[in-house]
């Protein structure tokens, strides 16, 4: 493996001024170019450069400058490039996951394009080659945006699991590069509706369609985007289960890739071949490329990574070093791999990628009724110069279509609530599971304990065993007597830690298994604390730094109250993680402490979360007035953070709203807990100040 990495080290070292050189010299020029542009119409095209400089390199950087060229656009009043920069903005929104703000700009470009008096005044839409229309005219510029508009939104719908609508898109792309005779333009879509066919598992039509872009690449000698079709044919061999040929193109493919300095491909062919080697059993050399994997991700930068991702890099390590027999080696990247799933927060990019789809496809639906009702509009302004008989007809006409529409219109309604309803069940259930996957890292943790009790004195009561056996045969009964009671109490303690271990077992089953709704006497402060401990344990088995101080104050005088406690459970759980949320939050945004100065310990900051319960007297109202016997139970998780914002304090308890930055929340938790409180006939309450702290209560009935 030394020999593998230090070849590998040498392979880069070799590479490396030909990938940095270049490409710095080019931004340096592109830098030059602009601070001696004179005109909005050359930082315009400059703009574009730059954003296409760093469309494989660095997508923030990419987004900035399409959106200067968008703002110069809408200056200058110039629709068309407003369009074509609003196809460059998606293109980067799309990329970076923002599914619904790549679609807004995909439908004002539509808006535009569609009207042909963008064609009036425009400035030539460079430097895209694939944004240029073959004669330069306004007509065929505009459809040339036009084109690229459904291309993209093709690409869209790939993400989102339309493949209908996908394909749709993709045809209508074809048919405007075909009436434009846009050659460039054709190649770049069949690239990527030659990959799109083969994630559908449409295999020959995916090759064939390659086959086109490749055509017309050799037929009018565009070079630059080689390398990504081979890579692609490389794929579809691979598929086929053709692992030569796919080796031979994915070789093909990396020497071109280099010379194209096209590093999406780089990274696409490396798992490639490293996929391949594995298919044959090819150890050493599916290791070399493994480690290229992980290094070229690295290397080239976030949207390499929008092809594949370090989780796969890991499990490729994993299987070529169990199929090696490394048994350490192995376990080391299974971990690995492990962490990296759970850094892309699989459960969270599902319920996203879920709620996205749905916007989709009633920003469409809603798109489509628009244009249809402009259309009808239009026909009534056309049919409305006609007389007599004519007129009278088209009245007809008009009236049944609306009744149609109508109907149309209800029935799409009402499959758009059912399938509201069926997504935010589905959405609630994956909340409560995610609920168990937080505790997943606290019970591993907790459980080790017991376990631990239980080897140790299992092997200690081994080796008393052999003592006792030698004292017998030698005769001396007194000593084996008292190792014999040495053996029991050790076996006392094992059958105690046991218990404990099924005791935490039983606990998670109750937590995963679906709710029955039934009233269980239940010891609200062993729930209280047991949930306190696993999510301490599980925070820590996420964030080895996280450490805070955690105290309890439980009033033994309140006993056993009638709750769901699978229910419950849930409501502490998020209470309490969400504690731990805030402390670690607020630990992270403070500032070092000073070191060596006098003072310094009055800044340190001790996250700190506090449980209490107690006994609390209802309201005299209604029938309870004057009933001594009738009490409630106050259960109170409070922490020291940053405390909630006033002016959001209103609006933590509504479905779907979350302080939590984008990807780390659903906004469900806290909805669900008030759900299930109000189900308890109790309360929720939260008490907060800004930059001090949160304390939430919760106010059950106890009988």
């Amino acid at each position: 493996m030394v020999i593998v990495k230090r070849k590998f080290k040498i392979f880069l070292f070799l590479w490396l001024p030909i990938f940095v050189r270049p490409q710095q010299s080019t931004l340096d020029d592109l830098n030059r170019q602009l601070a001696n542009a004179r005109t909005d119409s050359d930082r315009y095209e400059i703009y574009g450069k730059l954003s296409d400089f760093y469309t494989e390199r660095k997508v923030d950087s990419g987004l900035l400058f399409i959106e200067r060229c968008l703002l110069l656009a809408r200056e200058n009043n110039k629709k068309l490039n407003e369009a074509s920069s609003l196809v460059g903005k998606g293109l980067f929104l799309r990329h970076m996951g923002r599914y619904p703000e790549a679609l807004q700009c995909y439908l004002r470009g539509f808006e535009i394009a569609q009207d042909v008096k963008s064609e009036k005044d425009f400035w030539p839409l460079s430097p895209s080659r694939w944004m240029l229309a073959p004669d330069k005219t306004a007509k065929s510029s505009r459809l040339i945006v036009l084109g690229n508009l459904h291309m993209q939104m093709a690409n869209l719908f790939i993400r989102t699991g339309n493949n209908d609508l996908c394909i749709y898109h993709f045809a209508e792309a074809e048919k405007i590069g075909r009436e434009t005779q846009g050659h460039y333009f054709l190649s770049y879509l069949y690239a990527t509706m030659g990959i799109a066919y083969k994630n559908l598992n449409k295999l020959d039509s995916a090759m064939i369609i390659i086959q086109n872009a490749l055509s017309l690449s050799k037929q009018f000698g565009y070079k630059e985007n080689v390398a990504r079709l081979l890579t692609y044919v490389g794929e579809i061999e691979f598929a086929r289960g053709n692992i030569d040929t796919a080796r031979s193109n994915y070789y093909r493919a990396l020497h071109l890739a280099h010379e194209e300095k096209n590093f999406v491909s780089v990274v696409m062919v490396h798992f490639g071949l490293t996929k391949c080697f594995m298919a044959q059993k090819e150890k050493d050399s599916s290791l070399y490329y493994a480690y290229k994997s992980i290094e070229s991700l690295e290397k080239f930068g976030s949207l390499a990574g929008t092809v594949w991702n370090p989780a796969t890099a890991y499990e490729n390590l994993f299987r070529i070093y169990k199929m090696r027999n490394e048994i350490d080696s192995a376990e080391k990247y299974m971990e690995l791999a492990l962490r990296a799933k759970d850094s892309l927060n699989t459960y969270t990019v599902k319920s996203s990628a879920q709620a996205q789809d749905l916007f989709l496809r009633e920003q469409v639906r809603m798109k489509e009724l628009e244009k249809e009702k402009i259309q009808f509009r239009n026909r009534v302004r056309t049919y409305s110069m006609l007389a007599g008989i004519g007129i009278l007809l088209l009245l007809a006409i008009i009236f049944y279509r609306n009744n149609q529409q109508k109907q149309k219109a209800k029935i799409k309604i009402e499959k758009a609530y059912d399938e509201l309803k069926s997504t935010q069940a589905q959405l609630i259930q994956q909340e409560k599971m995610a609920s168990l996957g937080e505790l997943t890292a606290g019970i591993a943790h907790e459980i080790q304990n017991p376990l631990n009790f239980v080897n140790n004195f299992s092997e200690i009561s081994n080796e008393l065993i052999e003592e006792m056996k030698s004292e017998l045969a030698t005769g001396n009964t007194q000593l084996a007597n008292e190792i014999a009671d040495d053996i029991k109490q050790n076996l006392e303690k094992i059958n105690h830690h046991g218990k404990r271990a099924d005791a935490i077992v039983k606990g998670m089953l109750q937590h995963s298994r679906s709710s029955s709704g039934k009233k269980e006497s239940t010891d609200i402060n062993a729930l209280a604390d047991e949930y306190l401990r696993l999510a301490y344990h599980g925070m820590r088995a996420k964030d080895k730094s996280f450490n805070a101080t955690t105290k309890t104050d439980f009033d033994d005088s309140i006993g056993k109250i009638n709750v769901v406690p699978q229910d419950i459970g849930r409501v502490i759980l998020n209470l309490i993680n969400n504690a731990f949320y805030a402390v670690s939050e607020k630990k992270k945004s403070m500032p070092p402490s000073p070191k060596g100065e006098e003072g310094a310990a009055s800044v340190i900051y001790e996250p700190a979360v506090i449980v209490t319960t107690k006994r609390s007297g209802p309201p005299p109202t209604g029938g309870d007035r004057g009933k001594p016997d009738r009490y409630r139970v106050e259960l109170r998780v409070a922490d020291n953070g940053n405390g909630i914002p006033q002016k959001v304090v209103d609006k933590i308890f509504q479905p779907f709203f979350t302080t939590k930055p984008t990807g780390q929340g659903t906004g469900l938790g806290l909805s669900l807990s008030y759900d299930i409180i109000k189900a308890h006939g109790g309360e929720i309450k939260v008490d907060s100040k800004e930059g001090e702290g949160s304390t939430f209560i919760l106010l059950l009935p106890a009988v």
